[in-house]
């Protein structure tokens, strides 16, 4: 069966699952702490898949790549995708599952770049300015690059917003 069918139905499950125990919110933290586990480490990805790797040790390290959560919600699915031998697709079920709650609870994700951090007031205001354009809860995602030199880029849905001083600097370069 399709890899991307398979973790769909994984990740639908385990957000039903995840509603039933009230516990939607907690596992979809601990999703994304997992998510961001498997892109910061990409052996992570190659130790889950490794067959002789036995069933504790998988659950030990999707545990602690999940951030150690708190329900009993997702410690029993990990027991479940291993048990069932699907645990080299948890990366896309991690995935799936993202973008399921993102879709249930009305949520869009924003990346916003800037060249040195930025005050919370600030990043609220931006939030609270998306969130009136959109009509959706936002899930923020902040990433520094002194190289914009200044302004910001900001990105949502399939908008960019670029005011930036290095994009401005590539359109005059363009018009020149």
């Amino acid at each position: 069966m399709d890899i991307g069918i398979v973790s769909i139905r994984y990740a639908k499950a385990l957000l039903k699952f995840a509603d039933a125990h009230n516990e939607t919110a907690l596992v979809y933290t601990a999703i994304k702490e997992l998510h961001s586990s498997f892109l910061k480490v990409p052996r992570l990805k190659a130790a889950i898949g490794d067959p002789v790797l036995p069933a504790d040790k998988l659950y030990r390290l999707l545990y602690l790549a999940s951030g150690q959560p708190n329900g009993k919600c997702l410690p029993e699915f990990f027991r479940m995708v291993i048990k069932n031998r699907r645990v080299a697709i948890m990366p896309f079920i991690a995935w799936s599952f993202i973008q399921a709650y993102r879709t249930q609870q009305n949520i869009i994700q924003c990346q916003l770049t800037v060249p040195t951090e930025l005050s919370d007031a600030t990043i609220d205001r931006l939030k609270a300015i998306v969130q009136r354009k959109t009509g959706k809860q936002v899930d923020f995602e902040l990433h520094v690059n002194p190289g914009i030199i200044g302004g910001f880029i900001l990105e949502f849905e399939s908008q960019s917003l670029d005011a930036s001083v290095a994009g401005r600097l590539r359109e005059l370069r363009k018009k020149l």
